[in-house]
């Protein structure tokens, strides 16, 4: 019935890298600031609608930007769920986006959102120094 010398049992695959933690709490962060960035835009359309809804005039600007913002965000939770895959793609799309959110952040400081403008650099550019830390460039390049 069975031929002499078939090994009846798979070959073993070899095991998989295991996810650093840092990777694990960097996609975290993506996810949770780019659902909190949908959340803000939410908040901001209702403001805007209200508005609209008492007569006000808003301009069109108003509704492209809140439009930006979900999309900013959106992608930002999605590049958080392939950094936990370990996509590099996703990386450089989140260093990207991140960069992105400093500039906003620098126009919010001279428009005196001083508070908040600081805590938003210190928060990218240290999301920023995650995706390049060495171990997260490997566990994304595999």
């Amino acid at each position: 019935m069975y031929e002499a010398g078939v090994q009846s049992s798979p070959e073993p695959t070899p095991p998989q890298p295991t996810r650093p933690r840092k990777a694990k709490t960097l996609s975290i962060l993506l996810i949770v600031f780019g659902g909190l960035g949908i959340l803000f835009a939410a908040v901001l359309m209702s403001i805007v609608n209200d508005s609209a809804s008492h007569g006000q005039s808003v301009p069109a600007y108003l509704y492209v930007l809140v439009f930006l913002q979900v999309a900013l965000s959106a992608a930002q939770a999605v590049s958080g769920v392939f950094v936990w895959q370990g996509r590099n793609w996703a990386r450089v799309l989140a260093i990207a986006l991140c960069s992105l959110n400093i500039l906003g952040a620098l126009v919010s400081l001279f428009t005196g959102a001083v508070l908040q403008s600081i805590w938003g650099i210190a928060i990218n550019v240290a999301l920023i120094r995650l995706l390049n830390d060495y171990e997260v460039q490997v566990w994304c390049d595999r």
